[in-house]
């Protein structure tokens, strides 16, 4: 019986760690590593907008392979613009709840 006690506390360990380890964070569709922005880097610590940016930049490249070529440019620059504006939401006073609606308004737009 103490071979089976046993057996059923390493078991038990194992499980715990597994428990223990962190789930695999959200990652962006930019490099972390690089985020040099307060904005960047809360989207890279927040599953949730780390999620918004992937479905962005999915929704953003489908919206460019189905543009014609001459309104390509405009695209890119709306996107650029965009951008811009929500990186300046850490200066307000709810800078989540401004990259989330940033997002969540951008993604309705394609």
């Amino acid at each position: 019986m103490s071979g089976l006690a046993a057996g059923t506390g390493i078991v038990a360990i194992v499980l715990l760690a597994m428990l223990a380890l962190p789930a695999h964070a959200a990652q962006p569709s930019f490099d972390c590593d690089g985020a040099k922005s307060e904005v960047e880097r809360m989207i890279c610590g927040d599953d949730a907008l780390a999620d918004l940016d992937l479905r962005l930049a999915r929704d953003f490249s489908r919206a460019l392979a189905r543009a014609r070529a001459d309104t390509v440019p405009e695209l890119r620059a709306s996107q650029r613009a965009w951008r811009t504006q929500m990186l300046k939401c850490a200066q307000t006073g709810n800078p989540r709840g401004c990259v989330l609606d940033a997002y969540t308004k951008r993604i309705a737009q394609f």
